[in-house]
């Protein structure tokens, strides 16, 4: 790689890593996004880049999620780890059939090993919840919360599908479980409480 190439790609990892940590800090989201679509301007074809942006979208102008995880997606197609995240952003906007379209790709390149299996498996839980296939989508909904305990999403979409279910108790008791777990506790405590106070009436 010559000189040219090497300062650009430092670059990219330095732009990656401050749009990652102005989406994490979350305190001005108009920040980040001017951030970012500077980024996207200076590097249109980096994956990564479309993602943070399609993420701090969410929070202003959640029209454009699901344009920008696709197009993620097309510059990735290859990457399973971008396919999942994705595949997330468009099933949050209801773009099933993309989300799934990123799911089948990614299953069929992740290796065992993959780090975000988790995800992967509550992504394919997800979609089958939403097809009604509830033997499938509890397992994978599931595994996303053994795989990692410590995803406070995974606790809550296996919950609520057990809720959605009439199997209240069942839910609360994923919750109770999370809760040994998972660093932010608030929303968990409440929907834990409700629930059991929801199955202690029913």
């Amino acid at each position: 790689m010559n000189v040219r190439g090497r300062k650009q790609r430092k670059e990219l990892a330095v732009t990656i890593a401050r749009g990652r940590a102005l989406r994490r800090l979350g305190r001005d989201p108009e920040e980040a996004l001017e951030f970012l679509e500077q980024a996207v301007n200076r590097f249109p074809e980096d994956p990564e880049i479309r993602l943070l942006r399609a993420t701090v979208l969410m929070a202003i102008r959640p029209d454009e999620v699901a344009a920008e995880a696709v197009k993620a997606a097309d510059l990735a197609p290859d990457d399973p780890a971008i396919l999942v995240r994705a595949g997330h952003l468009l099933l949050s906007r209801r773009v099933r059939e993309a989300a799934q379209s990123c799911a089948t790709r990614a299953e069929k390149l992740a290796k065992p090993d993959f780090p975000l299996m988790g995800g992967l498996d509550n992504l394919n839980g997800l979609l089958a919840a939403f097809r009604e296939e509830d033997d499938s989508a509890e397992e994978k909904l599931r595994s996303a919360v053994n795989r990692d305990p410590h995803n406070e999403s995974f606790a809550k979409n296996l919950a609520v599908f057990l809720a959605e279910r009439g199997r209240l108790q069942e839910g609360a008791e994923v919750l109770d479980e999370a809760l040994k777990h998972v660093e932010r506790r608030d929303e968990i405590e409440r929907m834990r409480d409700r629930m059991a106070a929801e199955a202690a009436g029913s």
